[in-house]
């Protein structure tokens, strides 16, 4: 597959991320916004959870049906489409922005989770088509550069947005901010594979897509050792409250500097990777990253009580883990299947990893209620520890650039 020259695909790249950076931030400090306002509104935690779990049935359900789009038809014409719809509610929001209802917030969080999880899959799958492989893991750390740096931003402007009741200006401002992502999207070109698009009946899109991860089994291990990750690392973000409450018997200022660790050490380790390129075997950046997060955990296991700063710097080594093991994953993803399939491989592991998410939650909630925190923190150290045998020791090994 031809990528653009080597002195046009960094300001091309560049120029998706800072429309992509505007677009999140914009779009999901409107949703903060919004949020903010539904729970003025019904003043109910069930309508609240509801709406959380309804924005995660997106990436369980959309990303499949979007990355074999992203297959079939030119990459660019997915993301101009996914990103011309998610105008539709900036207009619906503008037309009834004095009359908020709880459904219209409703329809318009999820019909934003949607679309995102429509571009994304079409975005990571382009991305290959602009940068040279060998760039693949600097690329994939900048993407993570990009989502947690908005993730950061983004309950900043949401605040101010409410204290100051500009949701109408911040409305117009995400609406200009997709006009303009669009436009570049537009401008971009983006090298086609030179086998040609899918010109096979829709049936055989994931027969083909289970073939290859029957025969790439270093492939089929990532995706597993992926889940398995997952569902270690996301509970204790969702654990984060009852953690400082309960077991450290703190205030709300633990609880925010450790949102800010994690968020902080996914930043830097991003920025680092970013800068650095990793090591020259990528599977090596990836066990890294698998050896930090059992550091975390094990550290976690034996924190007392009475050293509360011990779980600050856990969060902020745990975030420093995710955002070395997310890059890796993609670019030896991307690296080791053809150009016509990343968008069907892609949604296979985005889906799994989304899958295997509530899992995990609802697994850890249930554990540290049982046998607490630290015993849960162990068990978890253990099971990353059985990962990265299995990996160390698997066909995943096997899977280089």
């Amino acid at each position: 597959m031809k990528t653009t020259t080597t002195s046009v695909w960094w300001l091309t790249a560049t120029l998706l991320w800072v429309t992509q950076f505007s677009v999140l931030v914009s779009g999901n400090a409107v949703n903060f916004a919004l949020i903010w306002q539904l729970t003025a509104l019904t003043h109910s935690p069930q309508t609240l959870s509801v709406l959380a779990a309804l924005t995660l049935i997106p990436g369980l359900i959309i990303t499949p049906f979007a990355g074999i789009l992203s297959d079939r038809l030119p990459r660019r014409w997915v993301m101009l489409g996914a990103e011309g719809l998610a105008l539709l509610p900036i207009l619906v929001l503008w037309q009834w922005r004095d009359g908020l209802t709880p459904s219209l917030i409703y329809g318009v969080v999820i019909w934003r989770a949607v679309m995102t999880a429509v571009y994304v899959a079409a975005f990571q799958a382009a991305l290959p088509q602009i940068v040279p492989s060998q760039h693949f893991q600097r690329i994939s750390s900048i993407q993570q550069v990009v989502t947690g740096g908005a993730s950061l931003l983004t309950p900043v402007l949401g605040a101010m947005i409410v204290m100051v009741q500009w949701l109408p200006y911040a409305v117009v401002g995400a609406g200009i901010a997709l006009l303009v992502s669009m436009a570049t999207v537009a401008l971009t070109r983006f090298a086609e594979p030179t086998h040609g698009r899918l010109r096979m009946p829709w049936q055989r899109d994931w027969a083909d897509v289970q073939q290859l991860y029957r025969h790439r089994h270093g492939l089929l291990q990532l995706v597993g050792a992926a889940m398995v990750l997952n569902m270690c690392v996301l509970p204790i973000f969702s654990l984060l409250p009852y953690l400082v409450t309960d077991y450290f018997h703190a205030e709300a200022w633990l609880l925010a500097w450790c949102e800010f660790a994690g968020g902080m050490g996914m930043i830097v380790a991003a920025v680092v990777l970013a800068a650095w390129g990793g090591f020259r075997r990528t599977i090596v950046t990836l066990a890294v990253a698998v050896t930090l997060l059992l550091l975390a955990m094990l550290v976690l296991a034996v924190t007392p009580a009475h050293m509360p700063y011990l779980l600050v710097v856990t969060l902020g080594v745990i975030g420093w883990a995710a955002a070395w093991a997310h890059g890796p994953l993609l670019s030896l993803l991307q690296a080791n299947v053809p150009a016509t399939m990343h968008g069907r491989a892609m949604a296979v592991l985005t889906t799994a990893m989304n899958a295997a998410a509530p899992l995990g939650i609802i697994g850890a909630g249930a554990m540290v209620g049982w046998v607490g925190p630290q015993w849960w923190a162990g068990s978890v150290a253990v099971v990353v520890v059985l990962v990265l045998v299995w990996a160390l020791r698997g066909p995943l090994m096997e899977l280089e650039r």
